[in-house]
């Protein structure tokens, strides 16, 4: 009987099976266009730094003048941004491909961990170093593990750090993906794209109009922010799944008009947009966390006081 029920289970169309399974280089081609974007966001952020070191350059020379991004991106540091939140987009992208596709291999899942720990790991940490060099340069002070000032090697220590807790972040999502219980309706500490476009959003915003103390404020912010980050992404600290707890949970037309209303305000206002809802969705894990274990323990302590009731109504008869 039972190979009886598998000669007439139905097939899926050979046409639909070859087209799916000629797509399958579709993915890893977004994986390589994440890579690339790491290694261009690089490129970008020592092309920020030329004019203090190795060559004279001018920001202004920029290749796409009069565009509406240059407004959102009006210098290299920002570019180099841009390309690493272009890269988290990508690798969004060869995830889902793959599922279409039907073409998920350990291939594939190595190849996209290898381009995270350049686009999420050394690409912002580089961009942060170089960053901090431009506005440190009047002060004498360079982001260095040799550095005669403490502010210099502290930066530098604090992207080091980021960079090797993004590797180790990555390591264990691997080897826990592939246990049979994994959980695939959360993250288990900050995900490396969240901790990449923090650092990003900062350089993004910091380029607009905010005056010369509130760019200081985040030169001296940033190390703390990348060390805050690199103790998330390796904590247990579970975060939500963007798709999962927005676009797959019920309630789709609120959740519609709210997209809709956040990309008017993101039209009108792009770099304090970005800079909220990253620093929001930061936040939520540990926020979220403190939430759940109060909620835990009211139930405790109501019934706690009511054995306590109980206990002296006892007494009293």
């Amino acid at each position: 009987m039972a190979v009886i029920a598998k000669l007439q289970a139905p097939k899926p169309p050979h046409g639909k099976r070859r087209r799916l399974k000629s797509l399958a280089f579709v993915p890893t081609l977004m994986t390589l266009g994440n890579l690339v974007c790491g290694f261009a966001a690089i490129h970008f952020a020592l092309r920020a730094v030329y004019e203090l070191g190795a060559h004279p350059t001018n920001d202004a020379s920029l290749a796409m003048p009069g565009t509406p991004w240059e407004l959102m991106l009006p210098s290299f540091l920002s570019i180099g941004a841009g390309l690493v939140i272009l890269g988290l987009v990508l690798d969004g992208l060869d995830g889902l491909l793959a599922r279409v596709t039907r073409s998920t291999t350990d291939f594939g899942g190595q190849l996209d961990s290898l381009a995270d720990v350049v686009t999420c790991g050394v690409a912002p940490a580089t961009l942060m170093v170089a960053f901090m060099t431009k506005q440190l340069a009047g002060e004498a002070i360079v982001p260095s593990p040799i550095s005669a000032h403490f502010l210099g090697r502290f930066a530098w220590v604090s992207a080091a750090v980021f960079v090797a807790f993004t590797a180790i972040r990555l390591a264990r999502y691997n080897v826990e993906h592939a246990k049979a219980d994994f959980d695939y309706k959360t993250f288990r500490g900050l995900p490396t794209p969240g901790a990449a476009v923090v650092i990003v959003a900062l350089i993004i915003f910091q380029d607009q109009s905010i005056g010369a103390t509130a760019r200081a404020v985040i030169v001296y912010a940033m190390p703390f922010v990348a060390l805050l980050s690199a103790y998330l992404m390796v904590t247990r600290i579970p975060y939500k799944r963007f798709h999962r707890a927005y676009l797959l949970r019920r309630r789709p037309f609120e959740h519609f008009v709210g997209f809709v209303a956040i990309f008017a305000i993101f039209w009108l206002y792009r770099a304090p947009t970005l800079l909220l809802l990253v620093f929001l969705y930061w936040l939520s894990g540990p926020v979220g966390l403190v939430v759940s274990r109060l909620r835990h323990k009211q139930p405790a302590t109501a019934a706690a006081a009511d054995d306590d009731a109980a206990e002296a109504e006892r007494l009293r008869a």
